[in-house]
């Protein structure tokens, strides 16, 4: 697979869309060809949201409804899904396999997981084995509140187990004002128990359009901090 990351968080609802979305749309305006895949989506009723996001953020809508990933109405994890007689998921291998022939004109790949790092595709495999034959370095997303270091670090020691490489950890925030006072010490905390891996912190965005959500990732410096964490170099900025 082309040069990406594979965005995947300690849990569900922890902003992987938002930043996946803010990420594309930054590149998407630096003149870089991006694909922002979504290989799994469960909670179609009965578009794919999180699919449609993403495929806007970077400029290809054709992508929000590609037939050979994976949608179902019920909004469980896959493998539930199947349980309540939805038709089951492709292996990973395979929607790995489809991700990498849809994105092999872009010149950066960003694939979002379901979820947190081990929800169930079916009994044998979890994301975990999807980003492992995506071959892309992990983003771990979390929410900047109370219960994020052992979320975090749960997620962490799960892809560590199974070797997969972690680019970056990511913290964001919903919270306008009075944000959770565990977020004073938050990044320092992971900082210090994670010393080689970056720990970002995406601020709370008070107008979420794509091109909000990229200026707020450029301000933050979360672009070149992300790619910088991958050894990305960006083409457009070398010329």
């Amino acid at each position: 697979m082309n040069p990406g990351v594979f965005i995947t968080g300690s849990g569900t609802g922890v902003g992987k869309t938002w930043f996946s979305r803010a990420i594309s749309a930054a590149l998407r305006a630096r003149g870089i060809d991006v694909a922002a895949l979504k290989p799994l989506e469960t909670g179609c009723d009965p578009d794919p949201l999180d699919a449609q996001a993403l495929a806007h953020a970077c400029g290809k809508p054709e992508l929000a409804n590609v037939r050979s990933l994976y949608r179902t109405l019920q909004p469980v994890a896959p493998l539930a899904a199947t349980l309540m007689g939805a038709p089951p998921p492709p292996s990973a291998a395979t929607l790995a396999y489809e991700c990498n022939l849809i994105s092999a004109d872009a010149e950066f790949v960003l694939v979002e997981g379901a979820g947190g790092i081990l929800v169930p595709i079916s009994e044998r495999e979890t994301t975990a084995d999807l980003a492992e034959h995506c071959g892309l370095p992990l983003v771990i997303i979390s929410r900047d509140a109370l219960g994020v270091l052992s979320y975090t670090l749960t997620a962490f020691e799960a892809a560590r187990h199974r070797q997969l490489p972690v680019a970056a950890v990511v913290l964001t925030s919903h919270q306008a004002a009075d944000p959770d006072v565990s977020s004073i010490t938050n990044a320092e905390i992971l900082e210090r128990i994670l010393p080689d891996i970056p720990v970002l912190v995406m601020p709370y965005a008070e107008h979420e359009s794509d091109e909000a959500l990229a200026s707020l990732a450029e301000n933050a410096a979360l672009v070149d901090s992300l790619l910088a964490s991958i050894g990305w170099t960006d083409p457009k900025a070398a010329d």
